[in-house]
């Protein structure tokens, strides 16, 4: 029970790796704050837990929405009374197209969702950790963030900002002398998530899209499980993070992901 006592708001948490990351948090102790635009889903997840004997809330949110933003933090503190952790999962991968083919408003709401989002969960729950001198943030990005692909623009540039707003925050929370507050970004590979299947689904027949890596990995079962990214970000805001912040965490460092297995062994 090494989260016993602390709350935790996961975006994106009705499915994927956010509701494993809801399940394995709630199981460590923590009241977990479940938000995404599909209520049915996150109310799913949270009900769950709480037959499990945790305590989860579901509040709907879509994280492009700064007003929407507000009333997710709000009811984790009328609930709760405090923010431990957040965790930024909550992502979409659309517009995947050439950009002179893209359409402007999808592409902007990409950026809006998977960089501004997670800019205005931080903004309104630092003021709480900051009070509490205590927080946790995980902003969960992508290999995208760092490797260009044709098509994937906005995806691309929104991770790759994600990445560079993690390690921008790192450095104000240091100069700052803000030790008790840390904020890294995780890179949890190719997860077998609905995004992926969406993905697959794309005809890129008569296209230069080459998504032929995705549909390999599926076919030789490579796709990794988000129950498997949950234990990753549990390590993340855990007690064993303590002294790491700025850093961009990936399942591709063998060594890292050795260690997360040995400490939660």
């Amino acid at each position: 029970m090494k989260l016993q006592g602390q709350v935790a708001i996961i975006t994106g948490g009705g499915r994927g790796i956010g509701a494993a990351a809801g399940r394995l948090l709630a199981e460590a102790g923590a009241k977990v704050v479940l938000s995404a635009r599909s209520e049915n889903q996150i109310e799913a997840v949270a009900g769950e837990i709480r037959t499990s004997g945790g305590r989860a809330i579901a509040v709907p949110c879509d994280v492009s929405s700064a007003e929407q933003i507000e009333e997710v933090v709000e009811a984790a503190l009328t609930q709760y009374d405090r923010v431990d952790i957040l965790v930024n999962n909550a992502a979409v991968v659309w517009p995947v197209d050439h950009v002179f083919e893209a359409d402007p408003e999808e592409w902007a709401y990409n950026i809006h969702c998977n960089l501004v989002g997670p800019f205005q969960m931080a903004r309104n729950v630092l003021p709480v950790m900051l009070d509490q001198g205590y927080g946790r943030i995980v902003n969960v990005s992508s290999g995208a963030g760092q490797n260009p692909s044709a098509g994937w623009s906005a995806y691309c540039a929104s991770k790759a900002g994600l990445n560079m707003l993690t390690r921008c925050l790192a450095v104000e929370l240091e100069a700052e002398r803000i030790g008790g507050v840390t904020v890294n970004a995780l890179s949890p590979g190719m997860v077998d998530t609905e995004m992926q299947a969406d993905i697959r689904s794309v005809d890129t027949h008569g296209s230069s899209l080459d998504f032929s890596r995705f549909h390999e990995a599926h076919r030789q079962g490579d796709l990794l499980t988000p129950e498997s990214a949950a234990r990753l970000i549990y390590w993340l805001v855990g007690p064993w993070s303590r002294d790491y912040s700025g850093e961009v965490f990936s399942r591709a460092d063998a060594r890292w992901v050795a260690q997360v297995e040995k400490d939660l062994a």
